[in-house]
Order: C-alpha cells, then structure tokens, then sequence
C-alpha cells in the first residue's frame, strides 16, 4: 500500500511540473500580451477618502448661586462643522508605489527595428493607453537588455529601442509624445538576474508615473 501511495504521488508530482512549465514557456515571468493585462497593471487605485466625522453640539452647564432659584436650561452651542473632506486624488509617485508591466517586444538583431511581431503586441498596448481608465497618465517606456554585448552597447540598443517603441505609439495611436517619456537601462535590471542571459531579461517595461 506504502509503495502504490508513492508511485501516485510521484505520478502527480510530475504532472505538476510538466504544466508549470507549459504555462511558462506560453507566457514567460507573466508578461503582458493583451490592451487587458496593460490596463489591470498599469491602473492607479484612488486614494481612500478620510470619513467625515460631525461635530456633536457642546452644552452649557447652569450654576446657581444659592438664591433658590431654579438654574436655567442649559443652552445649545452652535459649533461650525468641519470642513468636508476633498474628493479623492490620484496618488502622487512619491506617496504610491508606482504600477508598471513588463512585456517582450521582439526586434532586428542588434538593432531597434520592430518586427511584426512586436507591432501586434504594441498594438495592444496603444488600445490600453487610449482606454479611458488610463486616460491623463504619463509613462516612461524603459529598454531592457541581457548581459550579451558590451555595457555600453546595451545601454545604447535599450535607449534606441524604447524610442522606438515610443515612436510607433504616437504615430499609430496619436498618443502625445509629452505623455511618453524613453528611458534604457542595458542590463542594469535584469529581471531574471539567475539566468542572465535569458530572454525574458530583453524587453520593455513600462510605468504609470500619474497625472
């Protein structure tokens, strides 16, 4: 019975990792491939706003002086109330952490133009950032690159792709290039710093720097 309750769990075992790895191989470190996953990461939640608490109204006490007489009725204060409380705002980046996505945009070898495959995907991020729920944002577009190549070339091939990227987007998509800023990091932010040279260490990430 011992023996039978292994060999079960080992067949169990093994179907896990098989999916696991399935699921990564279709979408690699869970990046964004739909205007959906572009908008879900990239949205800011509001800030909470305070709970507004009345103001009960305070009340003399009446004090007799010994005359016999009956003290008087104690008499409403009027207080002002508070001021009510503003309506919830965007919250700064200095007080929010600042929501971002990575996703994979393939392009030449060693050079920053898109391939067709990477118009699909940026396709997709242009419908998210035309969507009302992100309308009135700014965002930087942030080049990545594995360790493959010289520093200082990685740095270079990640500025010149995330202008890129920029530049399909307000000529596809008329966003105005003020709401865009580019940014190359090289391999300074390795996503997958284990395997430095994966290519889930090659993309572009981009974030909500608010309104």
């Amino acid at each position: 019975m011992v023996v039978i309750r292994a060999a079960i769990l080992g067949l169990f075992t093994s179907a896990t990792v098989l999916c696991a790895a399935a699921t990564m191989a279709a979408d690699p470190a869970g990046m964004a491939t739909t205007s959906e996953d572009f908008i879900k990461g990239l949205s800011l939640a509001p800030a909470s706003a305070a709970p507004a608490v009345e103001s009960a109204p305070l009340r003399t006490r009446g004090l007799s002086l010994g005359t016999g007489d009956v003290a008087p009725q104690p008499t409403p204060v009027s207080v002002p109330a508070a001021p009510p409380a503003p309506p919830p705002s965007t919250p700064s980046p200095a007080a929010a952490q600042r929501p971002s996505v990575n996703f994979q945009v393939e392009f030449e070898r060693n050079s920053a133009t898109l391939s067709p495959k990477a118009r699909k995907i940026l396709d997709q991020l242009g419908r998210a950032l035309t969507a009302p729920e992100l309308a009135g944002f700014r965002f930087e577009l942030a080049g990545h690159t594995d360790v493959t190549g010289s520093t200082e070339h990685n740095l270079t091939l990640s500025k010149r792709r995330a202008a890129s990227v920029r530049d399909y987007l307000t000529t596809t998509f008329q966003i105005p290039s003020r709401t865009l800023t580019t940014a190359g990091y090289g391999s300074q932010r390795l996503l997958d710093p284990v395997n430095r040279t994966s290519g889930v260490n090659r993309r572009v990430e981009i974030t909500n720097l608010g309104s």
